[in-house]
């Protein structure tokens, strides 16, 4: 294949002395020349089916690199509204917590205060029943302070028997001993005999009973059933 330089320099024979060319150098030259476009318009063309395919790729790769680029944005935006809502839940968390925490120091501080208070209140009621019972008892000695004391006693003593002068009384004689009636407990009644199944009920004359106390009541008849019993709260006595 010809290149531009041999192009430019190529030389014939000449073929006559008046200067023409051999006509076999001329055709060879222009098959050569031929031969040569022939072969660039080839990679001409195989250049522009080349240069085809890397545009379409390059616009290919232009639309997937916008979509890469929306895609990167889009996470981006994803992120930033993530760390976003995660920072305003952390900021709330944190608020929150300092509110209950503020709130649980109010609450002891008040407590505090309040439980201080029914301290000094306390103490101050134990000023106040102090001083309550230091009175009392000052107003108790004094109390007994005005009580007469022995000197007083034998002072007053003397002074009523230089006024009232009396005989000394005669010793007091011991009264008689009284005789007392002595008790004596009356005999105890025999209860009557229960008679048995094998045995005759025996009819008499009624017994008179007493209770502890010494009251009377009224006898009871001996029956033809007294041998017969059916039970605690069942009574069969016949008048």
């Amino acid at each position: 294949m010809l290149t531009i330089d041999e192009i430019r320099n190529i030389s014939f024979r000449k073929a006559t002395l008046s200067g023409g060319y051999r006509a076999e150098d001329v055709d060879a030259f222009i098959d050569e020349v031929i031969a040569t476009f022939e072969q660039l318009k080839k990679e001409k063309t195989n250049l522009v089916h080349k240069i085809d395919r890397l545009a379409t790729r390059v616009e290919e790769y232009r639309s997937d690199e916008e979509t890469v680029r929306n895609a990167l944005l889009t996470s981006q935006k994803m992120s930033d509204a993530c760390i976003k809502e995660a920072k305003e839940r952390a900021a709330k968390i944190i608020r929150d917590a300092e509110e209950k925490a503020q709130g649980l120091l109010v609450d002891a501080n008040r407590a505090t205060a309040l439980e201080k208070e029914n301290y000094l209140q306390l103490q101050a009621d134990a000023v106040n029943l102090r001083g309550e019972l230091i009175e009392l008892y000052r107003n108790h000695i004094k109390a007994i302070d005005e009580l007469p004391t022995n000197a007083d006693f034998e002072e007053r003593k003397k002074e009523v028997d230089a006024k009232y002068p009396t005989e000394p009384l005669p010793a007091p004689v011991p009264a008689a001993p009284v005789d007392e009636p002595v008790y004596t407990p009356e005999p105890a009644v025999q209860p009557a005999p229960v008679a048995t199944p094998a045995q005759a009920p025996v009819i008499g004359p009624a017994v008179a009973l007493t209770e502890d106390d010494g009251t009377k009541v009224a006898p009871r008849r001996p029956t033809k059933f007294g041998h017969l019993k059916f039970g605690d709260n069942y009574d069969v006595s016949a008048e």
